[in-house]
């Protein structure tokens, strides 16, 4: 080579090195290049898009950022605009350092693409003194149990439990809880919450707090049961998790009961955790807490799942074996401590004494749960302990509570029926479609016992002989019949809404609404209850439309493992003077996991008219 080609080959060179500098970041990658990609290639990166809650959908990306607080971004267009917010981040993070501190998860990332050559600052004391408090050594996705008497937890609650190095899982006395929730002001009502609640009306925001608190809130004054899944995250990956959740502190987001809820916001911080996780692109609809465990542990982040019984259950599975001299010991012994010392207690063995204590004394926590500790209860809890104290330790019966079936084993969520039936000497099919989630003839293992809560079920019916119509629309369906006992007094409830078809006048869809209270009892294995109702409709076929009726309702229900069966009659009188008189019996046996077929037989009879409806369906869960 001769020195003039050399030398015009070292200028090329140097002219198209000085040339390549000046370009922005945008052009100046090369296709596959690892150590300076482009803006457009890091801006359509999964974990570019999951650190800015661009969520992931079955077709790909979401077009704009969960989060809805202009604070999040960068850019102005941010939220609707990955790119646009990556290169404004990609400039301002180079030049500020206060920034870096604030956004370390986009930083390190950034960092770790080559797109940007700076260092975290040594100023950032606050970050790294709050990693130190917490000092993160492992993660746990925890699930409450449903609680029927909150709107906020019908279907259950999820948050993340953050466990310091050389966590035992016996204590969580220095474990945080990672929490979304909805700011909900103190005044709103139950009705002003499910509106708002599902229309987007509250912010939503992380925080944290003392594990033990939460146990505090859930187990004991909710009597709520406790699962934990301890999650195989590494240390990397426990450090991303943190680091973005550094930056979601006072980030608002719109918060939707049936989306974009605790359960949703949960699966956008494992997918930051775990690149390449897609999680919510499993629910484009619909976050029930259960199903979004399901999906966790299917994705293989679950390494053990432990369970904390509620107050109330330990306490059950004290007194169960007792017969019904013994429970009326424990009752008595809550009221009056001191009756240990009768002789008739006295004469009983140590073992027997201890047990009868524990029991009292459990129960009296228990009913004062909710109440601030008088010197009376106070007083008469000291005395009980003393008595207890007294006695051997080892002595006693063992009241560990029976481990039920994990909630994330039981049935889908989602429901699909066909049914074939006949109605007024006609034939007729059915299709039906349930969004969530049980109700009491539904397999039981995996949910509260008991406890019915169906919302946003529709069905359609075509008669022989006709087009096919919708035949009913409920809006929701909740019932809460827990039987009561000598120790447990809980009030059974129902709450219903939408629209049917009432077979005296199946020609016209009534809007109604119904609601009751009452009592129910388990006698000789079969759960009883009696319910006082009041119905509102709206009926074409009565002369004055909207009408108004005081009810009863009278139920007996069986549940075992795969069939479970009830029978159930309603009377209504109408302000118009109308009757509505309906017995029913239904029959449900489960025939795999996620399949079953029900019987359904209802006789209604109104103004002296009676209609007989008998179907058989298939129920598959989804």
């Amino acid at each position: 080579m001769t020195t003039r080609r050399y030398w015009g080959l070292l200028l090329l060179l140097v002219f198209a090195v000085s040339a390549r500098a000046q370009l922005p970041l945008s052009k100046a990658g090369l296709e596959g290049s690892t150590q300076s990609p482009s803006l457009d290639a890091l801006a359509d990166h999964p974990q570019w898009r999951a650190l800015l809650h661009y969520g992931r959908a079955k077709a790909g990306y979401e077009r704009k950022s969960y989060v809805d607080d202009p604070a999040f971004f960068l850019s102005v267009n941010g939220r609707r605009d990955a790119r646009a917010e990556l290169q404004a981040t990609v400039e301002q993070l180079q030049n500020q350092a206060t920034l870096r501190c604030q956004f370390i998860a986009r930083f390190r990332w950034l960092q770790q693409q080559g797109a940007l050559d700076s260092e975290l600052p040594a100023a950032c004391d606050g970050y790294r003194q709050w990693r130190g408090t917490i000092n993160a050594g492992a993660v746990a996705l925890v699930f409450a149990a449903s609680y029927l008497n909150s709107p906020s937890s019908m279907y259950g609650h999820t948050f993340l439990r953050v466990d310091p190095q050389g966590y035992r899982a016996e204590s969580a006395l220095l474990s945080y809880a990672v929490n979304y929730a909805a700011v909900v002001p103190d005044n709103d009502s139950s009705l002003l919450f499910a509106w708002r609640g599902m229309s987007g009306g509250y912010p939503g925001h992380f925080s944290l707090q003392p594990y033990v608190d939460k146990l505090q809130e859930y187990s004991r004054l909710e009597n709520r049961d406790v699962w934990e899944y301890e999650l195989n995250l590494n240390a990397a990956e426990i450090d991303r998790l943190m680091a973005h959740l550094w930056e979601l502190q006072s980030i608002n987001f719109d918060y939707y009961f049936m989306d974009e809820n605790c359960s949703f916001r949960l699966l956008e911080l494992l997918e930051v955790a775990r690149p390449g996780l897609t999680l919510t692109a499993e629910f484009p609809v619909h976050a029930i807490p259960v199903d979004t465990v399901r999906a966790v542990r299917e994705a293989g982040l679950v390494d053990e799942v432990v369970y904390r019984p509620s107050r109330q259950r330990e306490l059950d599975a004290l007194v169960a074996p007792l017969d019904a001299a013994q429970r009326q010991w424990v009752l008595t012994l809550a009221r009056e401590p001191a009756q240990n010392l009768v002789p008739a207690f006295q004469r009983k063995s140590v073992d027997e004494q201890r047990t009868l204590l524990l029991g009292a004394y459990r129960l009296l926590r228990y009913q004062h749960n909710r109440q601030q500790r008088s010197p009376d209860v106070a007083g008469r809890s000291f005395a009980l302990l003393r008595a207890i104290n007294h006695l051997p330790p080892d002595a006693g019966q063992s009241a560990t509570p029976v481990r039920p079936t994990e909630p994330d084993a039981g049935h889908a969520t989602a429901l699909a029926g066909l049914a074939l039936g006949r109605f007024d000497e006609r034939d007729y099919r059915e299709v039906s479609l349930r969004l969530t989630y049980h109700d009491l003839l539904d397999p039981v293992a995996g949910y509260p016992r008991n406890a019915s809560l169906n919302m946003l079920q529709a069905t359609l019916r075509q008669v022989d002989g006709e087009g096919s119509r919708l035949q009913s629309l409920t809006l929701v369906d909740i019932r809460s019949l827990a039987p009561r006992t000598d120790f447990f007094q809980p009030i059974s409830w129902q709450a219903r809404g939408g629209l049917e078809r009432s077979d005296g006048h199946p020609d016209y869809l009534a809007p109604y609404a119904s609601g009751g209270a009452g009592g129910s009892w388990q006698i000789l294995g079969v759960d009883i209850s009696a319910l006082a109702t009041l119905r509102a409709e709206y009926n074409e076929g009565f002369e004055n439309n909207w009408q108004a009726a005081p009810g009863l309702t009278v139920r007996g229900g069986l549940q075992r493992e795969h069939v479970a069966a009830a029978l159930e009659a309603e009377h209504y009188r109408f302000a118009n003077g109308v009757e509505r008189n309906t017995v029913g019996l239904s029959l449900n046996v489960a025939v795999a996991a996620q399949h079953g077929i029900r019987f359904n037989w209802r006789r209604v009879v109104e103004e002296g008219q009676g209609d007989e409806d008998v179907s058989l369906q298939w129920r598959y869960y989804f």
